[in-house]
C-alpha cells in the first residue's frame, strides 16, 4: 500500500484505501467505475482506533472509496463535510453507525 501511495499520490506512507477511477464501458450503458485497494492491516487496526466493529469499518471504507470513484473528495472543508454526511446517511441506511459524529 505504502507503494501505490507513493507511486500515485506522491505520498511516502500506508493509507487505508486508494481508489483508482476508470472510464471504461464494458456492455453499451455498463461503466466500470474503477479499482479499490484496501489495506486489511490499517483497517483492522482503524476498527480498534476508532471502536468499530470489523464489518463496520471495511464497510466504511468502501462506502468512502466508491465515493471518490463517482467524483466525491475532501481536498476542502465544504466537500469533507458533503462527503462524510453522505457516508453517514449510507452507513445508517444500511444498520451501521454513523462513522462520523457530528457536534451541533
Amino acid at each position: 500500500m505504502k507503494n501505490l501511495n507513493l507511486k500515485y499520490r506522491g505520498k511516502n506512507y500506508s493509507t487505508n484505501i486508494l481508489s483508482f477511477k476508470s472510464n471504461i464501458f464494458i456492455e453499451k450503458n455498463i461503466k466500470l467505475l474503477g479499482d479499490l485497494v484496501l489495506c486489511k492491516k490499517i483497517i483492522e487496526k482503524e476498527s480498534i482506533k476508532y471502536n468499530k466493529t470489523l464489518e463496520s469499518r471495511w464497510a466504511h471504507m468502501i462506502i468512502h472509496g466508491t465515493l471518490h470513484l463517482i467524483g466525491y473528495d475532501h481536498k476542502n472543508f465544504i466537500e469533507q463535510k458533503i462527503m462524510e454526511n453522505i457516508e453517514n446517511n449510507i452507513m445508517l441506511s444500511l444498520n451501521y453507525r454513523e462513522p462520523y459524529f457530528f457536534k451541533n
